[in-house]
């Protein structure tokens, strides 16, 4: 399996000099304020893999210092306030999970190797990658209120070209096989009517194809939507059918040309329909004419995720190498609850089966909400995660500032070392939260629930851990060892002439499982209850300033102590 180690953005976009995001495999939450740069790294991270599709005079294009009259660099993203001798790249330092192998590939004016047929490895990133924002699922609804839904404009550019067939993926198939442009022959000749013949067979085997796609993609997308949004009941179903198709005469009238979208998109058109479950009907389904004014937000956000994953879960993912998964402010227009349901399928809380396939993405979530940010982060493992926070300041024309985001325990450790005692207690308290949060509420479900206190989560989390040492005592007790076999091992089993040795031999088995067993459930179980009485006592401590009296070195004794204490305790809870 390969990860992203690092990536090196320069003079991109809203970077300057060279911004370097080590990541060594690790998923990656980043907050930010809008304008903060946060969808710079996600276009950096699109470019580079969209490259792989490219020749160099495509790449180019993106790092050329513009000039008004020059149209050949109106498509750089080369920042526009560093000088034009400045170099402008974007590096990804590839490493192997299992060899340690380590690849570079940079993109530049003068410098492109992730286009070269030799090596594929970004190739084959791009194609089993995905990257969504809110504009991108935004473009699933954005008709006008008397219009139907096209999505044709949002499957060229956004899902065609992540899906593989051979060596092309199916933008490029559709367009240079088969779409570019009709065949010539001479006029009247037998030849070329019977060339046009198979020609127009050749465009409705396409047609028929792209419909066939687009069934497959329904049918994943509404299991997905009633599995993973509706708790497996029937709500909302979606059907996709190419209505307005590839023909000999809009081909003939160059689909493909330069300004030609407009008449692309009207001769071309993907429906999206929509049906809500009603019992009332006759069918049980009710039809929803123009979506985008009869649905909620919410509603609509969850079709156009089901069928990005839809298209997603038709792609040949299980023996790729390489992937990612980049969301950039996806949920924005979802309440926190609706944002949380998204979040856990993505992370797979659950550990279901079907969803296991988002588990092998190396994830990169970017939000501007702090809340969001913040529930994520102690719902994630910074052994598995990374977290950033970026800031711009909007007086002037500086680059962001990006930094890692400690965790709880990080800055608590942190202003220990600085002898910001107070600060390191609050931090510690902010930890203990966040600890007991992810073990009581392991698949995010009770998030919107009445807040509770930090030794109402002690004690719950004190219950638990008392209830399950007990269940497995009865467990162990009462299915591995009959009441018999126990009175003979309390016995001098070894002199008694009623019982054969081999009988003697299982009693002596039975007696090692039985004291191996006592002394882990003692050490084990015993020591997770004492941590959770410790860590209430010692934090009701640190946090109770009046009780130190300004004795400095006390207070800083019970700190390092209470450190020690949180991350034990973070330990056993997560085993």
């Amino acid at each position: 399996m390969k990860r992203i180690k690092e990536i090196q953005v320069k003079n991109f976009k809203a970077f300057q000099d060279e911004q370097p995001f080590k990541i060594n495999g690790k998923n990656v939450l980043v907050y930010g304020n809008n304008g903060s740069g946060k969808s710079s790294l996600f276009w950096a991270l699109y470019t580079l893999l969209q490259s792989s599709t490219k020749d160099d005079a495509g790449v180019q294009k993106y790092f050329k210092k513009y000039v008004d009259s020059d149209n050949s660099t109106h498509q750089t993203l080369k920042n526009v306030f560093v000088d034009e001798n400045e170099d402008s790249y974007i590096k990804l330092t590839a490493i192997d999970t299992v060899t340690g192998r380590e690849d570079i590939y940079t993109i530049s004016h003068d410098t492109i190797n992730t286009n070269n047929d030799d090596d594929t490895l970004i190739q084959e990133l791009n194609l089993a990658s995905d990257f969504i924002n809110y504009k991108l699922l935004h473009n699933f609804y954005r008709a006008s209120h008397k219009q139907e839904v096209n999505l044709w404009p949002v499957f060229e550019h956004d899902i065609f070209p992540f899906l593989t067939e051979g060596t092309k993926n199916w933008l490029e198939d559709i367009i240079k096989s088969k779409t570019r442009d009709v065949p010539r022959t001479p006029k009247g000749a037998v030849a070329s009517r019977e060339r046009k013949a198979r020609y127009e067979q050749e465009i409705r085997d396409l047609n028929d194809k792209i419909q066939n796609l687009l069934t497959d993609i329904q049918n994943n997308a509404n299991s997905f939507i009633k599995d993973h949004f509706f708790n497996g009941k029937d709500v909302i179903r979606v059907s996709l059918d190419f209505l307005k198709k590839f023909k000999f005469d809009n081909i003939r009238h160059n689909l493909w040309g330069d300004n030609r979208e407009g008449y692309r998109h009207d001769q071309l058109h993907l429906k999206l329909t929509v049906e809500v479950f009603d019992e009332t009907c006759t069918s049980n389904w009710r039809k929803i004419e123009r979506v985008q004014s009869f649905l909620n937000e919410a509603h609509l956000t969850r079709i156009a995720i089901g069928i990005r994953v839809g298209a997603l879960r038709t792609r040949p993912l299980a023996s790729a190498r390489f992937k990612i998964l980049v969301l950039d402010d996806m949920l924005i227009s979802l309440d926190l609850s609706n944002r949380m349901d998204v979040v856990r399928i993505i992370l797979n809380k659950e550990s279901k089966s079907d969803l296991s396939f988002f588990d092998d993405f190396q994830k990169i979530i970017l939000t501007h909400d702090k809340g969001f940010f913040n529930l994520i982060r102690r719902n994630t493992d910074e052994e598995q995660w990374v977290y950033y926070n970026f800031t711009k300041d909007e007086s002037d024309n500086s680059a962001p500032k990006i930094k890692e985001d400690l965790t709880p325990l990080q800055k608590a450790v942190k202003n220990f070392e600085e002898n910001e005692f107070e600060n390191c207690g609050n931090e510690l308290r902010k930890e203990a939260e966040a600890v007991l949060t992810a073990f009581l509420d392991p698949t995010m479900k009770n998030l919107n629930k009445d807040f509770e206190s930090l030794s109402d989560k002690l004690e719950k989390a004190f219950n638990i851990v008392s209830g399950q040492r007990l269940q497995k005592f009865k467990q162990v007790f009462l299915s591995d060892f009959e009441i018999n076999k126990l009175r003979k091992i309390k016995t001098d089993y070894h002199s008694d002439s009623t019982i054969d040795q081999a009988e003697k031999d299982k009693l002596d088995r039975m007696k090692t499982k039985l004291f191996d067993f006592l002394i882990e459930f003692n050490e084990k179980g015993n020591r997770k209850e004492l941590l959770i009485k410790d860590t209430k006592e010692i934090l009701d401590r640190v946090m109770n300033a009046a009780s130190h009296h300004g004795e400095n070195p006390l207070y800083s004794h019970e700190l390092k102590d209470a450190i020690e204490k949180i991350k034990n305790l973070k330990d056993y809870l997560n085993e």
